[in-house]
């Protein structure tokens, strides 16, 4: 198998996992209300939180600035050179693989909250958010970019789709390309080292658009595609370094979650997390042990765009229903919760995309 061949296979195996890890981060039971009411804390379940911890703020963290760099690297992939009309292109793909359904996602979850506040106000929706109803022309172009301008008590910059901050972050990442290309060509691997430095100093600095997360890694992606370099031939023989190392990381961010300089820790735990996640994919799919499914990853983006929303109406509805008050069934429910919204994407995924394949292309990016 060629070096080019294992990179695309490694990079379209990634897709779905990347994607279930996202859901994972976004089964959160921490702040689930309903008619106003907080419904569990997190510090009567130590085994239970514990576990989340490991899973959607240790493990699975590393899932997007993965896609990040993935996004760097193929935006630049096999491009020569960097003129005004292959920047004025490569806009124009992305109008199409980004900008379109960033809209249609988000104005779909308007309209399904709009729907939930007006028919399940009494029992499913948390009460908190202002009524769309109620919206300002202000407010509507706020929830496409920013919902904390509209409902204070947010304490982050999302769009109404949550997930899709990525999208905005990417598009803006992408608006500054030209940008990333100078540094690269000019700095190389200096531009990844200061952008990575910044990352590190301030790690969970988002403004709308705005995020050294997005910036750093997109870079570091980009870095190896304007110089012709294969990251997956690069990561691979890490292997044996990278995984050990990895664990040790992960452990670590256990039991040292209080101290100051954890921070230090998420970072690398993220770095060479990023590592290791290409180094082990690419290991045993080179062993041909694994091989993509094309089915998982065209439909990877479908279930990024369409999970958030169904994802906090399934824990509401199991909450309401079970009434969880045990660390057994807190972790029945982390586990089911993202299976059946995963599992029920991939079918409406299915059944869209033999009914209305050029839809369903359009609304995935052209995926």
């Amino acid at each position: 198998m060629s070096g080019d061949e294992l990179q695309s296979k490694t990079i379209d195996f990634l897709r779905f996992p990347l994607i279930v890890g996202v859901v994972f981060i976004h089964t959160d039971f921490s702040d689930i209300v309903m008619k106003g009411v907080k419904q569990i804390s997190f510090v009567n379940y130590p085994l239970f939180s514990h576990t989340f911890f490991l899973f959607s703020k240790v493990i699975f963290e590393v899932c997007v600035p993965l896609f990040f760099f993935i996004s760097g690297f193929l935006f630049f992939y096999k491009t020569a050179g960097f003129s005004m009309e292959i920047y004025l292109q490569k806009l124009k793909n992305r109008v199409r693989s980004l900008l379109v359904p960033y809209v249609f996602w988000n104005l779909l979850v308007i309209i399904f909250l709009l729907l939930a506040q007006t028919f399940l106000s009494g029992s499913l929706v948390s009460g908190r958010n202002k009524l769309i109803t109620d919206y300002s022309l202000l407010d509507w172009f706020w929830s496409f970019w920013d919902t904390s301008q509209i409902n204070p008590h947010s304490k982050k910059s999302l769009p109404v789709n949550s997930p899709f901050w990525f999208i905005r972050d990417l598009m803006v990442v992408v608006l500054f390309s030209p940008i990333v290309y100078i540094l690269i060509k000019k700095l190389r691997t200096y531009a990844v080292i200061i952008l990575g430095l910044l990352w590190m100093f301030n790690p969970f600095f988002y403004l709308p658009g705005l995020s050294t997360v997005s910036f750093f890694f997109f870079t570091a992606g980009a870095y190896f595609s304007i110089n012709n370099k294969n990251f997956v031939s690069g990561m691979r023989p890490m292997l044996s370094i990278a995984l050990p190392l990895y664990v040790l990381l992960v452990v670590a961010q256990l039991l040292f979650l209080n101290k100051s300089w954890w921070v230090d820790l998420y970072c690398a735990g993220i770095s060479i997390g990023l590592i290791a996640t290409v180094s082990v994919v690419a290991h045993f799919i080179g062993k041909e042990s694994w091989r993509p499914n094309l089915f998982l990853a065209n439909g990877s983006f479908f279930i990024f765009a369409y999970h958030r929303l169904p994802l906090v109406f399934v824990i509401k509805f199991l909450f309401k229903l079970l009434k969880p008050q045990s660390e057994v069934l807190l972790l029945f429910l982390y586990f089911l919760c993202p299976v059946i919204i995963i599992v029920f994407g991939l079918m409406i995924y299915s059944f869209f995309k033999q009914l209305w394949p050029r839809f369903t292309a359009i609304v995935s990016g052209g995926r």
